[in-house]
């Protein structure tokens, strides 16, 4: 089985294009998008990538696949958002205080809610099903994927790094096993406060004192 980078060393942007271009579109992948996004910061330790093409790709991939989905979703309504999104942990107790948040916050909200380990593809769908406008979904989307594809191109980056002082000195399954933990110990911290963040936004939306002409 091949790993990420020699995935992407053998077919360079066209391969780190087609997978993400495919996950965005919502068909599961054994292996998440972000190791191959990562995998390009590790080749670029040998300068067998670039940050500026890998951004562009990764953008361009996420903004032209979740447009797919987005379509699909849009089309199908909820029946896709319920049965997509109970994959990712979309519960009914979730559904409204999302909803309410995308329909609110807009493109800000397509940005930070692509950005939470988890809720990438789900957002996608939720966009979709609640018709939320293309052109705020699209200006979101792309803000957001030029963002993913910095966080873990210089996460792989310093990962490659590590890589080239360990050499000979470690095998480069073990490497990938400690670069995986890496991020899915980073996707766990950032989930961990954006449910915290959720959570205190709900107790101050319950807590706050009506409206006396209400």
């Amino acid at each position: 089985m091949q790993t990420p980078a020699d995935f992407l060393a053998r077919w360079h942007y066209a391969g780190l294009f087609l997978v993400i271009l495919v996950e965005e579109a919502g068909v599961p992948l054994p292996v998440p998008g972000d190791l191959f996004i990562a995998a390009m910061g590790v080749l670029a330790q040998s300068g067998g990538a670039g940050f500026a093409p890998t951004a562009a790709v990764v953008t361009a991939a996420t903004v032209i696949g979740a447009t797919v989905l987005y379509l699909v979703s849009r089309h199908a309504g909820r029946p896709l958002l319920v049965r997509i999104g109970r994959r990712f942990g979309y519960t009914e107790a979730r559904e409204q205080r999302l909803e309410a948040w995308l329909l609110r916050g807009g493109a800000t909200a397509v940005v930070v809610g692509r950005l939470v380990p988890g809720l990438r593809i789900v957002m996608t769908v939720v966009a979709g099903a609640l018709r939320l406008p293309h052109r705020t979904f699209a200006a979101g989307t792309l803000v957001a994927g030029a963002l993913w594809a910095t966080l873990y191109f210089w996460l792989g980056y310093g990962l490659g790094a590590g890589w080239q002082r360990l050499a000979g000195r470690v095998s480069p399954e073990a490497l990938w096993i400690v670069a995986a933990l890496a991020i899915a110990l980073a996707a766990a911290v950032l989930a961990r406060r954006a449910r915290a963040r959720r959570s205190a936004a709900a107790a101050a939306s319950v807590s706050a004192p009506l409206d006396p002409g209400s």
